[in-house]
């Protein structure tokens, strides 16, 4: 912590923890049981675009990332970027390989990490279903804290209404149901949309 982080009372940074990820198959096996939602086999890795003098060991790492995404027939993986600053990398996996889709967001986190990038790591999310119905789930890892929450985005009533209302009866009982096997983010004034995550 810093001399300034100790006169702002603010705490100190919790260092990346990718390796939390790995709670999600069990996670997503009691949310199944208790709310109906099942994997659909998207998820991503959203992080801060890195320009000026970092931008060539950053550009590396993500060249990295994508070497070691390849070369896995089932799996599809695509990068983008938003008018915002943050970038995706997206993954695919059929929805029956959730473990090998949290393996893949995990070495997503960790190689970015690995390289001196881990603060700029927003977050991972894994996409979940109900059923035939249009109702979407994401569980949202935010690293820098070690911990889960639940988005749930209201499908929208017409072409110009987008995602932009969440239904919020969803994510209390999704979180009632990981209480027990994820550690939950307990301010939701963090439960941040994450509108442009893949799976909505």
């Amino acid at each position: 912590m810093g001399v300034l982080d100790q006169l702002l009372g603010r705490p100190a940074a919790v260092p990346p923890d990718a390796g939390r990820l790995f709670a999600l198959p069990a996670a997503a096996v009691a949310l199944e049981a208790a709310t109906g939602f099942a994997p659909t086999g998207a998820g991503g890795v959203c992080h801060r675009l890195v320009e000026g003098g970092a931008f060539g060991a950053f550009d590396r790492a993500r060249r990295e990332v994508a070497r070691l995404l390849s070369g896995d027939e089932p799996r599809r993986t695509e990068t983008t970027a938003d008018p915002h600053g943050w970038g995706w990398t997206h993954v695919t996996r059929p929805p029956d390989d959730f473990g090998g889709l949290v393996a893949d967001l995990h070495l997503v986190e960790s190689t970015l990490a690995a390289a001196g990038f881990g603060r700029y790591l927003l977050c991972s999310v894994a996409a979940f279903r109900r059923g035939e119905g249009r109702q979407r789930l994401l569980l949202v890892h935010v690293p820098v804290r070690g911990t889960f929450y639940p988005f749930a985005p209201r499908p929208p009533d017409g072409p110009e209404d987008g995602h932009r209302r969440r239904n919020n009866l969803v994510e209390t009982r999704a979180r009632d149901a990981l209480l027990e096997t994820l550690p939950m983010e307990p301010d939701t004034a963090r439960w941040f949309p994450v509108r442009d995550a893949p799976g909505l």
